[in-house]
C-alpha cells in the first residue's frame, strides 16, 4: 500500500467518525426537541396573589347570637382569578351576591365544595345572583394543597377568586370558620353569615335571600 492510499483512507475514516458524531448529535437534538414539544410546559399557577377590599369591613362574625354585620353594606372586593385575571365584585346594582370561602386544608370544606359543585351542575341560580368562592388561607404544608387544582378537580363552575397572602378578603368580612358564606342583597347589604357546612336546602336558602328583593 502506497503512502497517499494510506492518508486517503485515514481521511475517509476521520471523515465517517465525525460526520456519524454530527448525525448523532443531530439526532439526539431532534429527540429532544420533539420530546420537548410533546411535552406541554406546566403553568406556574400562584396560590395568593393581591386582592383587597374598599368601602369598609365587616365585623368578625360572633359564635351566637345576633350578627353585627347584617344590614352593613358589605366591602367591594377586587382580587385576582387563578389565571391572573383581575376581577372587582361590587355588591349592589340590583344584584344579589353569595361569597363563600374556601380553604383547601379544611375537612368541612373538602366535603362542601363538590356538593355545592353538582348542585350547580344541576341547577341555575336565580335570576339576579351571582355566586363568588375565594379561596383564602392558604398554607402550603397543609393537605390538599394547592387550591388551584383541587378547585379545578372538583370542576367549580362558578367565579373563583384568590386571597392574599394576608387573606385580606376572607379579614375583612368578618370570617371567624370554614367553610364561611356572606348573603348580599340587591341594595349590597349584609342579610345573612352562616359558617360551616350546608344542606342542599340550606344552600337553596342562601340564594332565595341572596335573590329577594
Amino acid at each position: 500500500m502506497n503512502a497517499s492510499t494510506t492518508e486517503s483512507g485515514k481521511g475517509s475514516r476521520t471523515g465517517l467518525l465525525v460526520g456519524l458524531a454530527l448525525a448523532a448529535a443531530v439526532a439526539a437534538a431532534l429527540v429532544a426537541s420533539m420530546a420537548s414539544g410533546d411535552r406541554p410546559v406546566a403553568r406556574q399557577v400562584a396560590e395568593v396573589g393581591f386582592a383587597e377590599t374598599t368601602g369598609g369591613v365587616l365585623p368578625p362574625m360572633p359564635r351566637s347570637g345576633a350578627d353585627p354585620a347584617v344590614g352593613i353594606t358589605a366591602p367591594t372586593i377586587r382580587a385576582m382569578t387563578f389565571d391572573d385575571t383581575q376581577i372587582d365584585v361590587v355588591p349592589g346594582g340590583g344584584r344579589g351576591l353569595v361569597v363563600g370561602f374556601f380553604t383547601h386544608w379544611c375537612s368541612h370544606c373538602q366535603a362542601e365544595l363538590p356538593r355545592l359543585t353538582e348542585w350547580l351542575s344541576q341547577n341555575d341560580p336565580p335570576e339576579g345572583v351571582e355566586i363568588v368562592a375565594v379561596s383564602t388561607s392558604v398554607d402550603s404544608g397543609a393537605p390538599n394543597y394547592p387550591p388551584s387544582a383541587w378547585f379545578e378537580n372538583v370542576g367549580w363552575p362558578e367565579l373563583l377568586l384568590r386571597d392574599s397572602p394576608t387573606n385580606a378578603i376572607g379579614a375583612d368580612f368578618g370570617l371567624t370558620g370554614f367553610p364561611y358564606f356572606v348573603v348580599i342583597g340587591p341594595q349590597g347589604r349584609v342579610r345573612l353569615r352562616v359558617s360551616g357546612e350546608l344542606s342542599v336546602d340550606d344552600w337553596e336558602y342562601l340564594l332565595g335571600l341572596a335573590a329577594a328583593p
